[in-house]
């Protein structure tokens, strides 16, 4: 059984049925129009639920809220969630009224909807826990080894930036790392905790000399070299981590098949746990868009609700 929704905003009303003229006019068929007329409304009627009534003010994290809801809300007809397929046809008849709404001058900018994913993508990448995060800092072998989860995981940076990063990237007087170039050439500073910089001051005092020693014609800066005194490489990296993680000698952990990149998706998730914004996370990954950050939010929200759950 449908439920019955009506828009009390004038304006609200007006936009609805300017997208009612241009699609009849249009030609669609008329069961998927009757599904877009539903879907947009009810789009409509979610904003002026939250006191949303000006379309130009509606931010990325808006549309992740009403992603969240979609997602959550009863399936009224089937029973359980709305499916993936239906997701996806909310989203296009958003994104067909956002077009009407661009060409009719209404909004001025077009409303960013979450990017969602398919079946066939990639499956997500596996996070270690606090206590599992423990572990591997105890099997750490060198200050090199320290310097490495201190940099994946404590400053959430991707492969190359790791691979990519100079001494002078490091502010280690200011508490700052500076990433010049990540992804799409984007800059970022990234705040460093003490223990952050313990580990990080330790391996570069106390411990890169002796691989840089062993190649006396390179002078590189780059802040990470290998046992050769050279830059690591990526490849690298990933290897080293497998050794330490198979030394913590825990099959729960080595099934998860952890990379560098899972590293960063934990202090991710971590950080949300620990009540951080979202925007604040997608600054300190250094995402363009807010959407990736909505995967660890739904992370975060999914495992509250099934403590909760299991406290009832």
């Amino acid at each position: 059984m449908k439920r019955k929704i009506e828009l009390n905003t004038r304006i609200y009303q007006s936009y609805l049925h300017g997208f009612d003229v241009m699609t009849r006019a249009v030609g669609y068929k008329s069961a998927r129009f009757g599904n877009m007329q539903r879907q947009v409304k009810e789009f409509l009627f979610y904003l002026e639920q939250n006191g949303l009534t000006n379309l130009n003010k509606i931010k990325p994290l808006d549309m992740v809220a009403y992603y969240e809801y979609l997602s959550q809300r009863p399936n009224l007809i089937f029973g359980g969630v709305l499916s993936r397929s239906t997701l996806n046809e909310h989203m296009c008849s958003i994104e067909l009224f956002n077009e009407h709404l661009l060409e009719q001058g209404i909004i001025s900018r077009t409303i960013t909807l979450p990017k969602i994913k398919n079946a066939n993508d990639k499956k997500h990448r596996q996070i270690l826990t606090k206590d599992e995060l423990l572990s591997l800092y105890a099997v750490a072998e060198t200050k090199r080894d320290l310097a490495i989860i201190a940099l994946a995981y404590g400053c959430g940076l991707r492969q190359s930036e790791i691979v990519q990063l100079e001494i002078a990237d490091i502010q280690l007087s200011q508490g700052l790392l500076i990433v010049r170039q990540g992804k799409l050439n984007k800059r970022r500073e990234i705040p460093l905790t003490n223990r952050l910089v313990v580990d990080l001051k330790d391996y570069l005092i106390n411990e890169r000399n002796q691989y840089q020693n062993k190649d006396k014609s390179n002078t590189n800066e780059i802040f990470l070299v290998n046992n050769l005194g050279k830059p690591v490489k990526g490849d690298w990296l990933n290897k080293r981590l497998k050794q330490l993680i198979a030394k913590i000698n825990n099959p729960n952990i080595v099934a998860k098949e952890i990379t560098l990149h899972c590293l960063r998706h934990s202090i991710s998730t971590h950080l949300l746990e620990a009540g951080a914004g979202i925007e604040f996370v997608r600054d300190f990954l250094g995402h363009a868009e807010i959407d990736t950050v909505h995967i660890y939010a739904r992370r975060r929200k999914m495992k509250q609700q099934l403590i909760n759950k299991i406290k009832l």
